[in-house]
Formats: structure tokens, C-alpha cells, sequence
């Protein structure tokens, strides 16, 4: 049996004062610290919302989701919405089993998370 692994990749676009900060591939120790920078710098510049689509995450481990609940509290302090797009296995089904699903603003896709920020679904890829 092989050991296949995702290595993982992170990134942000803005669009309408909304940041979507991209995380995909196995999301894990190493990539959590980048993955936190990215979230909450969005929250502390005060963007429009925020928006962490782990949609194509591969892989989540525990410290990720502590980094979901950091920045859910940094956005609430601060007054910013925002909203977490996951797939359902890989990351939608760990937090409903740890009882976070209906603590996090978790939605299907991209674009319902986007949707409802405010914003217009996305019409490119970045």
C-alpha cells in the first residue's frame, strides 16, 4: 500500500473587499502557521468578509481546526463575516463530529460562502 500525501498549497484573493483565502491538499502542522497568517491578516485588515475555502483540502488534521476556531473568534471580536467552504468528508464531517459544525459558518461550496457574505459567486479561477 503506497502513502499517497497532497502537499499543501495557500493562497488569498480578493474580490469586492472579500478575501478568499484557498487552502488545499493535506492541511496539517506544517502548512497551519501559513494557513493562520493568511486568515487572520484578512480579519485584522478589516476586509469586507472573509471566506476560508478548504474545499480542496485533501487531508485536515486537529491543529487546522484550531486555527478555524482562532480565527472565528478574531472575526467575531472584530466584527467581520465570514464563512468556511468544505467538502463534505474531508473537512465537514470531522467538525460535525466534534460538534463545531454548528459553532463555524460551514457551507457546501465557494460560492455559498461567498453568497452569503454578500458577494458574487466566482465567475474565474484564480
Amino acid at each position: 500500500m503506497t502513502d499517497q500525501h497532497t502537499a499543501p498549497v495557500i493562497g488569498s484573493t480578493g474580490d469586492a473587499g472579500i478575501v478568499t483565502v484557498r487552502c488545499a491538499g493535506d492541511l496539517d502542522l506544517g502548512c497551519a502557521p501559513r494557513m493562520r497568517q493568511a486568515l487572520l491578516a484578512a480579519v485584522r485588515d478589516c476586509a469586507r468578509g472573509v471566506v476560508a475555502d478548504l474545499s480542496a483540502a485533501t487531508y485536515c488534521d486537529s491543529l487546522i481546526f484550531s486555527v478555524l476556531l482562532e480565527t472565528h473568534r478574531a472575526a467575531r471580536a472584530r466584527g467581520v463575516p465570514w464563512a468556511l467552504a468544505a467538502d463534505r468528508v474531508t473537512v465537514a464531517r470531522p467538525l460535525a463530529i466534534l460538534g463545531l459544525d454548528g459553532l463555524l459558518p460551514l457551507y457546501e461550496d465557494l460560492d455559498a460562502a461567498v453568497t452569503a457574505l454578500g458577494g458574487e459567486p466566482a465567475t474565474r479561477a484564480c
